[in-house]
């Protein structure tokens, strides 16, 4: 009977033992888990650095794009008006948005006729979930009039080549973000680069200032 009653106490023993151990790694786990979210969170907030852009025209990439209308196009079609651009992508939750109010603010601060001879573009840099009609939800959403605001979606090949064109990095850093540069740039008629803002800033006068030059020659 001691027997049974000792075998029956370190049967216990192990069992509290194990169990704590248990609860002890799943809390470790957890915690775990919520240090990485937090980590991931703070992902909203990095940028990457800008290289360097090319001195070329990007009218000269070949490649094929679509416009929220599934209408496909190539750049060289945007040839004859100064090209404001971002490379962005909808479901961002902090740069993002920060550029695109910026790019309206700079519509905003133009005179009536550069306006009227200016085009926004924003350019995808995450084509699976920024399908033509993910990209016309957000247009109607942010009151991106068709006849002033271009939102393309590409293949990931030609986002890389756009990216390098323009000078732009980007990186997906989890399944639903991306760490990127927070650039705006200006297009001369002919697809020139003639001004870049390659950091967040409440200030728009030299966008401004640099498409009113362009308009003004």
């Amino acid at each position: 009977m001691k027997t049974y009653l000792f075998a029956c106490f370190l049967f216990i023993i192990g069992f509290l033992s194990v169990s704590c151990s248990g609860e002890q790694q799943h809390s470790e786990m957890h915690s775990g888990q919520m240090d990485e979210e937090m980590d991931h969170s703070g992902h909203s907030e990095l940028a990457m650095e800008s290289g360097e852009p090319t001195e070329e025209s990007i009218y000269n990439a070949g490649s094929t794009w679509r416009k929220r209308d599934n209408r496909e196009i190539q750049l060289s079609e945007l040839r004859g008006e100064v090209q404001v651009v971002a490379m962005v992508y909808t479901h961002c939750e902090f740069a993002c948005p920060r550029i695109l109010a910026d790019m309206q603010r700079v519509r905003q601060g133009l005179s009536d006729h550069a306006r009227e001879n200016t085009n926004f573009v924003i350019i995808s840099i995450d084509p699976e979930r920024d399908t033509p009609q993910r990209l016309t939800n957000f247009a109607e959403e942010n009151n991106l009039n068709k006849e002033y605001w271009t939102l393309l979606n590409g293949s990931q090949g030609d986002i890389l080549e756009i990216a390098a064109l323009l000078g732009v990095r980007y990186k997906r850093i989890s399944e639903t973000d991306f760490t990127h540069s927070n650039m705006i740039t200006v297009l001369n008629n002919e697809g020139e680069i003639v001004h870049q803002r390659k950091q967040l800033s409440d200030n728009q006068n030299d966008i401004i200032q640099s498409i009113e030059r362009l308009l003004s020659s």
